[in-house]
């Protein structure tokens, strides 16, 4: 009996258990009912006004200090010279725009702000703003994604606004708000969205990459517009933004992309790709032109005074290199927008290679490339060139040649032999000069390269790259150091400052209290018509290489790493017939 009633309330405990648990679920099953049910009354609530005021009125204003009128206080005086409504009552059932606005958002901008915000359909499809400090890129990105969300009025499309960093995107919210009217949107903290009434979602996107895992963060989507903040900083990214690109009605996806000046390689090249291609406008915003930044702060700023380096860079957003900068007289472009020292060979110049090393050659060979070699333990760099006459030099009889860096060969973790053989062959296949008969013997009349090599390599343990002369000469090339001493055999030294000097000169035009025979630009790189340059490790170097806080250059740790190999090279190539001529203007013969 005793064992019965025992099982009798072991039974009932366990149903009591089971109640229980179906009560729980029941509860939360209802809970969950619950804010359903609640979430749908707040996305009816959001909805319960129809109609929603979506206009702006856009004013065009420039600085006036003697006439003008506040529209902000502490902001400089201003006059309205045009003004733009955009947009205006919204009926959120039908989304469309259904009248005009009876309250809109008062919007001001400057007459460069205009064309980027306002982005018509005869522009080209993508806009880059290259701006300084002051000159308003960010506050232009929330009032260009309007007129886009405008564009798309009443259908489910979504668009992106990107940026570097999430930190950054803290700047596109804070503008957003500025702007926006909460009424237009809902924004969800989760997904990152703003949820328009027209039907368009506007989603922040860092560019960080979490892991290579990951992936890109812009891969999928499909989008009909984005806006890119600090583009400078995730260029690399272009291609994942443009390929999510293909959702916009009739190909028309439109892009804005802001910048900053950044002292870097890539960035420049993608820059100037842009500069050149159809389906970009690359324009210059400057804070100097805003009128909303007193002219006294710029004067301030001079006064305290910032370097003319750093007032170009920031201000005038110029692209200038390091404060330090090594090769500080490159310039791929002119201040007038001519070319620089990055050019295509140009039109009917005439190759003067051969004549110009004449002087070098040994009976009945002409030497058709000069080569520049810097061996080193971790990589072994060559750089090849070819001297030209331009045509205006022939009407002025300018003697002289235009040297272009037309080539380069790195082998890194190589030998020496590895490397030659390496440069034998880019010689003969693009250059085809050092080619052969049938039996291997040096064709005739065929040009070779001349190679001057690094002065201050020496044999033995303490150098790897023992007997680099002999190695090169076994491979049947003319190879010379790049200086020897007078009267002598022996490789001479060549200080690096001076060497780094003659770079510099014949880099630079120079035309104030300088010898008339120094003035011209002699040293460039060649490149195609679409800007790509034929020794991109040299470019790369030039524009990024710094002297330390000693002032000294190239001090950087001698490692796979180190940017001196290229302009080292060249400047190799050159000594022996440049630095002569730059010193007392004596052509040198060894």
């Amino acid at each position: 009996m005793t064992h019965s009633l025992r099982g009798t309330t072991e039974v009932r405990g366990v149903l009591a258990i089971l109640v229980a648990a179906v009560l729980v679920v029941s509860v939360s099953s209802l809970a969950w009912q619950r804010r359903a049910v609640e979430r749908k009354i707040l996305d009816d609530a959001d909805e319960s006004d129809r109609y929603v005021d979506m206009g702006v009125l856009l004013s065009v204003v420039e600085m006036d200090l003697k006439a003008g009128f506040e529209l902000e206080p502490g902001k400089p005086p201003v006059k309205i010279v045009r003004q733009h409504r955009l947009g205006g009552m919204l009926d959120t059932w039908t989304r469309k725009i259904v009248g005009p606005s009876v309250r809109p958002r008062y919007w001001q901008c400057s007459p460069q702000q205009e064309p980027i915000i306002l982005h018509g359909d005869a522009s080209p499809l993508w806009t880059l703003v290259q701006g300084s400090e002051g000159a308003g890129k960010t506050a232009i990105i929330p009032k260009w994604t309007y007129c886009r969300i405008l564009e798309h009025c009443g259908h489910d499309r979504e668009m992106w606004i990107t940026a570097p960093v999430y930190a950054r995107l803290a700047w596109i919210k804070k503008a957003i708000a500025d702007d926006w009217d909460p009424k237009w949107y809902r924004w969800k903290e989760r997904d990152q969205t703003y949820r328009l009434r027209t039907g368009m979602t506007v989603r922040l996107l860092s560019a960080h990459q979490q892991s290579e895992q990951a992936g890109s963060p812009f891969q999928g989507g499909n989008i009909v517009a984005c806006a890119s903040d600090e583009l400078q900083d995730h260029h690399e990214r272009e291609p994942d933004i443009q390929a999510r690109g293909r959702a916009a009605p009739q190909g028309k996806f439109k892009r804005l992309a802001t910048s900053t000046f950044k002292d870097s390689t890539p960035w420049r090249n993608f820059r100037e790709t842009a500069d050149r291609s159809p389906d970009w406008l690359v324009v210059k915003l400057l804070g100097l032109d805003s009128p909303f930044v007193w002219p006294k702060h710029w004067q301030r700023m001079r006064e305290n005074g910032i370097t003319l380096r750093e007032y170009q860079r920031r201000v005038l957003a110029m692209d200038v290199g390091p404060e330090r900068q090594v090769y500080h007289c490159w310039s791929r472009k002119l201040p007038d927008g001519s070319p620089g020292n990055l050019r295509p060979i140009p039109l009917g110049a005439i190759d003067v290679t051969a004549e110009v090393l004449r002087p070098y050659a040994a009976p009945g060979v002409t030497h058709t490339l000069l080569v520049g070699h810097d061996p080193g333990q971790r990589q072994h760099v060559s750089m090849f060139l070819k001297a030209y006459r331009f045509p205006e030099d022939i009407r002025r009889k300018e003697m002289r040649p235009r040297w272009f860096i037309v080539d380069e060969v790195t082998s890194p973790e190589s030998t020496v032999e590895a490397h030659v053989a390496d440069v034998l062959k880019r010689a003969r296949d693009k250059w085809k000069t050092n080619l052969t008969d049938y039996r291997g013997r040096s064709a005739a009349d065929n040009g070779t390269m001349l190679v001057r090599i690094d002065p201050h390599t020496r044999s033995g343990d303490a150098h790897p790259g023992a007997d680099v002369y002999t190695r090169w000469r076994a491979a049947g090339i003319a190879t010379r150091a790049a200086a020897y001493k007078p009267a002598s055999n022996e490789p001479a030294t060549i200080k690096r400052d001076s060497r780094i000097d003659m770079m510099n000169t014949l880099l630079c035009a120079y035309d104030d209290g300088i010898d008339e025979q120094l003035r011209l630009r002699r040293l460039f790189v060649a490149c195609d018509d679409a800007g790509i340059a034929a020794a991109p490790r040299f470019v790369e170097a030039v524009e990024s290489m710094e002297r330390n806080g000693d002032d000294k250059a190239e001090a950087d740790k001698k490692d796979g790493n180190d940017r001196s190999h290229w302009p080292a090279a060249v400047g190799y190539a050159l000594w022996q017939i440049e630095s002569p001529r730059l010193s007392d203007g004596k052509a040198a013969q060894s």
